[in-house]
């Protein structure tokens, strides 16, 4: 299967114009049926504790649309609001436009404060698309390597991180997100914002990695771009049962969450 990362800025205050922008950069990816593609964390409004003005924007309903347009799969990030606590999501569509998985950030990035103003997930989420399972995370989730071997125990081939990545600490995303596929054994697909706002300059250097660490494709720090390989799930179960290094993992060591696997 082909994945594809689109990188971005948002226009603050407009998620139309930002749409628009998205679209324009499939459009010009011509992806074929079948195809996943992995959008940003809060793909449309950018990064933001205002909750009023992030949500119930029809972002789930929209990509879910686009995902129907183009017969591909698409995983976008958004916010559900009900008016007390918001919930930092990531959605996967079908080719046929429905909502077929989605995930609740665990990690809040308490250092900016998001736990004040959103709810943590309790809940990792593996889409089963064929033979392929594949989990998504979103941003400040890379720090914690701990879900990651969790849900690599369940199986997972690739890990779609969408996230709002800042330029100041972009070596760490850069570390970390190589990191995770080599000590899982699973490819890495990571897209990440490009841009800035009142917020950040944001850091870009969307990546897709092999279970190897490879770099099978980047984008720089900056620039509205699309990245994509190709990825072969086999070649991750390949690897892990040639070098087994996951048969030594001590998972009392690890803690428990919640998995729930979803059949496409």
């Amino acid at each position: 299967m082909q994945f594809h990362a689109i990188q971005h800025d948002v226009i603050q205050g407009d998620h139309k114009a930002t749409r628009a922008r998205i679209e324009s950069l499939l459009e010009k990816t011509s992806p074929a049926e079948g195809d996943f593609i992995v959008l940003q964390e809060m793909t449309d409004t950018g990064w933001s504790l205002e909750l009023d003005s992030i949500s119930n924007n029809g972002t789930l309903e929209w990509a879910c649309s686009l995902a129907k347009q183009f017969g591909v799969w698409m995983q976008a990030g958004w916010v559900d609001y009900t008016g007390t606590r918001g919930s930092n999501c990531a959605s996967i569509c079908s080719p046929e436009g429905e909502e077929k998985a989605r995930y609740t950030k665990i990690f809040t990035c308490n250092p900016l404060d998001e736990n004040k103003y959103f709810a943590a997930g309790n809940e990792l989420v593996i889409l089963h698309i064929g033979e392929m399972a594949i989990c998504p995370l979103i941003c400040y989730d890379l720090r914690f390597p701990e879900i990651w071997r969790l849900a690599s125990l369940e199986g997972v081939d690739v890990f779609t991180e969408s996230s709002s990545w800042p330029l100041k600490r972009i070596y760490h995303w850069d570390a970390l997100i190589k990191a995770r596929a080599i000590e899982n054994q699973a490819f890495v697909v990571g897209c990440n914002r490009s841009g800035n706002d009142t917020i950040a300059e944001w850091g870009g250097s969307s990546r897709i990695l092999s279970p190897l660490g490879e770099i099978l494709a980047e984008a720089p720090e900056t620039g509205n771009l699309v990245i994509s390989a190709n990825i072969e799930y086999e070649k991750a179960r390949q690897w892990r049962h040639s070098f087994p290094a996951m048969d030594d993992i001590r998972k009392e060591l690890l803690g428990n969450i919640k998995v729930t696997h979803i059949y496409a």
